[in-house]
């Protein structure tokens, strides 16, 4: 038989491994408080012994947390009695819900496994911000990672898809064990003796991370490398690196590509866009969708390549939702969603128009106080003499049918005209204010003036409009680049 002392060394071995990992990869600090995810399995319950063994070296705060997702009846309902009662042998704090992820998923059209992890991933966030917690520590490890990878090679991912799970992720989420395999686990809870409950779910083969756990892996450590995972797990590591780099380029890039911002459009100069290598505008395209709102799960690889056979041999669009376009004028790239439509009274005084970030000034101003060059003025700001303007001005979205009487012409144009002219993309029409009374716009803000705006000689009281907020920035933005 193992003595005590035979017993302990591989235990303490472990937990040293462990410790060591996490300085490394930075998972802990001194004071942490951290809310331990327990499932009652296997990986999470050495998770919690070891960091209870290393609470005193670091001063940790550990809060225990269990979700019954509700889909194993009477099991789960003892798995979170076992949690309980762990975290009670140990006096932590426990927290536990029980979700209803059938109905979840049946209500949002969602597969049990996605709506499982969301309802996981949204419960431990709570018990997060309620204990004020800094990290969230989750079981999974190195066989978990070598899983992770092989699921993702077979969807066809790339680089950010094959770095898999991360040490750390967002700050917050840390896997202590992600350097440990299974089989180190399985020894740790044999040599301390510990309880854990196993899963029946975990057998079904039907679930594609449990056929490639019980069915490939095992092909791939027999007939191909007895390291297999090690192996996987160390080109998942590799590929981190990578796609840190790829992202600090990408950041750099966004910076230089973008010239104008909203917050419901994005706009990019084509040619400082086609200067970077393909791997950063695939890169690009993937960060401006998702700043533009669309959920990274759903930008795939062949939405990308769409959107970039689009880009280059444009013009055209491309409908991305319901909410959001893609467009090229071939000098520039717009990510779109459409704005609301707005009309506000004009009175004296500021104004504002929250739904378009924005803000009017209006103000009298009397003669000797007239700028010495009305020419000199910027495109955001206009000058009316006080007699020509009517009592219901509107600032607004642009209708169709409106018309402007051109200033310098004894003419009218349709503002739809101004715009084409002007080489204004249809895209970002929906953002321009404009200055009106019923049908007739006196202003195209930013764009241009209507002949009222004409001041005459014998003026001696004028109004004054000034424009700030988004379309100022975004407008200016775009003129910039031209």
């Amino acid at each position: 038989m193992l003595s005590h002392n035979n017993r302990y060394r591989p235990v303490e071995a472990f937990r040293r491994k462990v410790c060591e990992y996490a300085r490394t990869q930075s998972l802990l600090a001194l004071d942490d408080t951290i809310v331990v995810a327990v499932s009652g399995g296997a990986d999470s319950v050495v998770l919690l012994d070891v960091l209870s063994e290393l609470s005193e070296e670091w001063r940790l705060t550990l809060h225990v947390a269990h979700l019954n997702h509700g889909l194993r009846g009477r099991d789960a309902d003892e798995d979170a009695l076992f949690v309980e009662n762990l975290a009670r042998e140990r006096s932590l704090p426990f927290h536990t819900k029980k979700a209803a992820c059938r109905q979840i998923a049946k209500t949002l059209k969602l597969s049990i496994e996605e709506t499982a992890r969301v309802e996981r991933l949204d419960f431990l966030l709570s018990v997060a911000d309620s204990v004020g917690a800094h990290k969230i520590a989750t079981g999974h490890h190195m066989d978990d990672q070598a899983e992770t990878v092989l699921i993702r090679l077979l969807r066809g991912t790339g680089t950010t898809g094959l770095a898999a799970i991360r040490p750390i992720r967002d700050g917050l989420w840390i896997r202590p064990l992600l350097n440990e395999k299974r089989v180190e686990i399985d020894a740790y809870i044999c040599h301390c003796g510990l309880s854990w409950r196993s899963d029946a779910s975990n057998l079904d083969v039907s679930i594609p991370r449990n056929r490639i756990r019980h069915q490939l892996l095992p092909i791939l450590r027999s007939d191909y490398s007895h390291h297999a995972t090690d192996a996987l797990a160390r080109a998942a590591t590799i590929l981190q690196a990578d796609d840190d780099l790829l992202e600090s380029i990408t950041l750099d890039a966004s910076k230089t590509v973008v010239c104008a911002r909203s917050n419901r459009k994005i706009a990019l100069v084509s040619n400082r866009f086609f200067g970077y290598h393909i791997a950063v505008q695939r890169r690009l395209i993937r960060v401006f969708l998702t700043q533009a709102g669309v959920d990274p799960r759903r930008v795939e690889f062949r939405l990308i390549d769409r959107i970039l056979a689009l880009l280059r041999h444009g013009p055209g669009s491309i409908q991305v939702s319901s909410d959001l376009t893609v467009c090229t004028t071939g000098r520039l790239i717009l990510f779109g969603a459409a704005a609301p439509a707005f009309e506000k009274h004009v009175e004296f005084g500021e104004n504002r128009i929250p739904s378009i970030n924005a803000r009017l000034s209006v103000d009298e101003v009397e003669h000797p106080d007239y700028p010495a060059r009305f020419a000199e003025i910027t495109p955001f700001e206009i000058w009316f003499d006080r007699s020509v303007l009517p009592r219901d001005l509107v600032l607004r979205t642009v209708k169709p049918g409106d018309r402007i009487r051109l200033f310098g012409s004894g003419g009218s144009a349709k503002v739809s005209d101004i715009l084409i002219n002007h080489k204004i993309p249809r895209l970002i029409r929906d953002e321009i204010p404009v200055l009106a009374h019923q049908r007739e716009v006196f202003w195209i803000v930013g764009v241009r003036a209507s002949e009222r705006s004409r001041i005459p000689e014998s003026s001696r009281q004028a109004v004054r409009f000034r424009f700030a907020g988004s379309w100022l920035h975004f407008f200016s933005g775009l003129q910039r680049c031209t």
